[in-house]
């Protein structure tokens, strides 16, 4: 057997280890949100910053990563080693909204402060470590050995 084939894993793998790693991130998120609630006061009128929003973006982007995995797992080499450098670049990239609406907050449709976007930076970081650190334990896991 290759080494290819040996570094692949199963789509089954794929979805138990890819669904779970997504529940995990809206959970940890909705963690994040209570303790954020309870240590600060949060703009009850700013969108983002509510559960609605936080659990069905972190969902709908961790459900995206996952159909990202599955394509890396079909062309890449070492597919979880080149899923983690996407996901890593992904993090980076979609800071850039929240970094603009901190810069100019009166440019952004939802309204906010600056402080309010910079907020929104902690559920992004959450999200994404929760998520790649679930899925690369699971998936590990979840292989047979060879």
């Amino acid at each position: 057997m290759s080494t290819i084939a040996q570094t692949r894993f199963s789509n089954a793998t794929l979805l138990r280890a890819g669904g779970a790693a997504a529940l995990a991130a809206v959970a940890a998120n909705v963690v994040a949100r209570l303790i954020l609630g309870a240590v600060m006061p949060l703009p009850p009128d700013f969108m983002p910053l509510t559960f609605g929003p936080i659990i069905a973006f972190t969902l709908f982007f961790t459900l995206i990563g996952i159909g990202v995995l599955a394509v890396v797992n079909r062309v890449a080499a070492n597919p979880l080693r080149t899923y983690n450098i996407i996901g890593v670049i992904a993090f980076f990239v979609s800071l850039a909204p929240n970094l603009a609406g901190a810069a100019n907050p009166s440019a952004m449709p939802m309204g906010g402060t600056g402080t309010d976007y910079l907020i929104l930076i902690v559920f992004h970081v959450v999200a994404a470590a929760v998520f790649l650190g679930v899925l690369n334990l699971l998936v590990r896991r979840m292989q047979p050995h060879r």
